[in-house]
């Protein structure tokens, strides 16, 4: 049985789970950690709430962004490939990968802005990544995935710092 290429199917789960996701600003303010507090608050994810530190919400984009954003902090879901797998018992799989792109930009001259706030989108992009499903109207299931990290980019013009680090999700669909 031939499948659907799984390309818009991962789009929209990686979309679903990262979209506005919410992360702590640590570049701005250390957030201080407080125990014992109600479990609906934001916390570092082990049950400690943050406090006292600017929180972002972090939009994504598919491949590009729209001429109306005005973060400076963003992902982009880049490129995609496919890799038939003949070799499965049941019917055609995929070779899946994408590629995320976590984009920070820091306005003004000289040593503007950091890494951090990359450094933990870029943790909460793999942590909400770790195991996605697809839409179960598309027929196809994500069997095992992997994630590595490519090298980051820094780009320093005489205007902006731009720190950028890579996510790539590899796939096993069938």
């Amino acid at each position: 049985m031939v499948k659907p290429i799984p390309d818009k199917y991962v789009r929209k789960s990686i979309f679903t789970a990262l979209n506005d996701m919410i992360v702590v600003d640590q570049a701005s303010q250390e957030a201080i950690l407080l125990e014992n507090v109600d479990s609906s608050n934001i916390d570092d994810g082990t049950g400690l709430l943050l406090a006292s530190s600017p929180f972002v919400n972090v939009p994504c984009f598919d491949s590009r962004v729209p001429t109306d954003n005005t973060k400076n902090h963003y992902i982009l879901m880049s490129s995609q490939t496919n890799e038939v797998n003949k070799y499965t018992k049941c019917g055609s799989a995929y070779e899946s990968t994408i590629l995320l792109d976590i984009i920070t930009s820091y306005y003004g001259v000289g040593n503007t802005g950091s890494r951090l706030l990359a450094d933990n989108i870029l943790d909460k992009v793999r942590e909400l990544t770790n195991d996605l499903v697809l839409d179960a109207s598309s027929g196809l299931v994500v069997h095992r995935q992997t994630q590595n990290f490519p090298s980051d980019i820094a780009t320093i013009t005489p205007s902006e710092n731009i720190f950028r680090k890579f996510l790539r999700l590899e796939m096993f669909i069938n």
